[in-house]
């Protein structure tokens, strides 16, 4: 499977754009941007949504397309190399679906001790959050809050702006959350699949 790195270089160049006319365009530093073509950096969701929108293209076009079995199947040493390469992030999700047009969308979500999802996070559709390990406050942008502890499921709908927080500052924090695809309401047709993003990196 290409890398994200690779693909962002090949949009550019097919678009005739420096590294120069990138960073002015989209805000992000000419430093940061070679380091992501050479995948010396990993990316932020919502950097790597700022580039799929200014390249006009879905985020799917940086991951692999649809899997040949009917059958999808994220294996636990996959998903635990994922989680140890981005250890240090505040917070991490890995898709686990690899479908093109899903009809679910699951997430899971690793935060660190005593850290929280760095921004609020919009989402109009039926949503199912259940505790792996840890202890997780689901807090609202209106000032709403909920505890969940290991082995609790929240559901919810439409529920305003909200992220999730480490309520503990010792144990790290992995939630499944399953919903209807586009989890961000920056980027309409969310499609990529088996991706992993560390959340929070600076620019």
């Amino acid at each position: 499977m290409p890398n994200i790195g690779l693909r962002l270089r090949e949009l550019r160049l097919a678009r005739g754009l420096t590294l120069e006319q990138v960073a002015a365009d989209t805000g992000l530093s000419v430093s940061f941007l070679s380091m992501l073509e050479r995948d010396k950096v990993s990316v932020s969701v919502d950097n790597l949504e700022r580039l799929a929108r200014y390249y006009q293209v879905h985020m799917v076009h940086f991951f692999s397309g649809e899997a040949d079995s009917p059958v999808l199947v994220t294996r636990r040493a996959d998903i635990l190399r994922r989680l140890t390469e981005n250890g240090e992030a505040p917070a991490s999700v890995t898709l686990l679906v690899n479908r093109p047009n899903p009809r679910m969308e699951p997430l899971l979500v690793h935060i660190a001790p005593g850290r929280e999802e760095p921004h609020f996070r919009q989402h109009e559709a039926d949503t199912l959050v259940y505790v792996l390990s840890g202890r997780a406050r689901l807090v609202s942008e209106t000032g709403e809050e909920t505890m969940l502890e290991q082995g609790d499921l929240a559901y919810y709908v439409n529920l305003p702006h909200r992220r999730f927080i480490n309520a503990s500052q010792s144990e790290p924090l992995t939630l499944v959350i399953i919903t209807a695809p586009p989890t961000s309401s920056l980027d309409e047709l969310l499609k990529a699949r088996q991706g992993f993003w560390a959340m929070g990196e600076q620019k």
